[in-house]
Parts: structure tokens; sequence; C-alpha cells
């Protein structure tokens, strides 16, 4: 999937540009010093975007599934962002299901094929919903946000990269008449 990869490089990219936009006056982090704005860390812009709001905060522990409370499969953090979205409810399921297949395939047994094509068939089951409950074209970007603050973090990244190539070169069918909650 290299389209995480190219999100991944803009991602960084973008984080990169606000790093060098500091606009304080304390002199560290984003102030100025003698008249030159000092950038931000990278820690210190993706702060500072959680606080305006701009990105959901987001769990960046170690940990490869990360905090799931209620043990629907989805991390809690994608949860409360998904939720906050004025989505219909049907909309919102299909992100969850993107986002627990996308769970799935980062702690997969990826030495197990039968399980690497259950994870890829719940990860096209899910892409499917996505475009049959939102509006033509809507989907695409919002899966795309989805899989990038799933796979948010290096440990994550590599879980999800490991699946990819245990999948390289696996043909999958297309599927019709499926039926999205």
């Amino acid at each position: 999937m290299t389209q995480l990869w190219k999100h991944g490089v803009l991602a960084l990219l973008v984080a990169a540009m606000v790093a060098g936009c500091g606009n304080g006056s304390d002199g560290a982090g984003g102030g100025t010093a003698g008249g030159i704005p000092t950038p931000y860390s990278f820690k210190e812009a993706f702060s500072k975007l959680e606080a305006s709001g701009q990105l959901p905060v987001l769990d960046r522990s170690d940990s490869i599934a990360g905090l799931d409370a209620n043990a629907n499969g989805v991390r809690d953090d994608i949860e409360r962002h998904i939720d906050s979205k004025p989505d219909t409810q049907a909309q919102k399921n299909s992100l969850k299901a993107l986002s627990r297949a996308l769970g799935k395939a980062m702690t997969v047994d990826t030495k197990d094929k039968n399980a690497l094509r259950e994870v890829a068939n719940s990860i096209n089951l899910a892409v499917i919903c996505s475009h049959q409950t939102y509006p033509l074209g809507a989907a695409s970007p919002l899966g795309d946000e989805i899989e990038k603050f799933t796979v948010n973090t290096r440990a994550r990244y590599d879980a999800y990269m490991k699946f990819n190539s245990a999948m390289n070169g696996t043909g999958m069918k297309g599927v019709k008449g499926v039926k999205c909650d």
C-alpha cells in the first residue's frame, strides 16, 4: 500500500513546515531569537496542532494495538475522532470497521496465510462499505486519514509494513452484494 508511504512523507513534510513556522516570543521552541524564528520540534508542532484541534490527540505509545477500553477492536483515540465527525452512523461504522481491520493487519501472524487472507478481506470489505456509505469521492480521503491515524508510530508502521510485505503478490477477488451496517 504505497498510499501510506506517500501520506507518511507528506505528513513529515507538513510537520517540517510547521516546525519552521514559530511565532511565539519566548526564545525557545517556536519563539524568536534576535528576530529570527526558532523552529518547533516535531513533538511541539504536533502538540500545538492537537491543542488547536487541527489534529486529533492520538495515542503514540509503544503498543501496537493501543488502548481499547471497550474491546470493540477500535483504538479509543481513533474511535473518539470518528465519533466527533458529523457523519451518519453508517459512515462512522464503516470508518470504525476500517480502523478495526487495520489494527488486525498490524497484529496478524504473517506466517498464517489464512489469517492474512481474513485480514485482507476485512480491509477490502471496510473499504467497500466506506464507498457505499459516503458520497462519490468522499470515502477515499477519509479512509486514508484513518489509515494514517491508525498507523501513527514507528512500531505500528513497521507492523503494518510487515503485513503488506506478507501480502505482496496476493490477488484479491472483487466482492459483490456486500451489505454494510
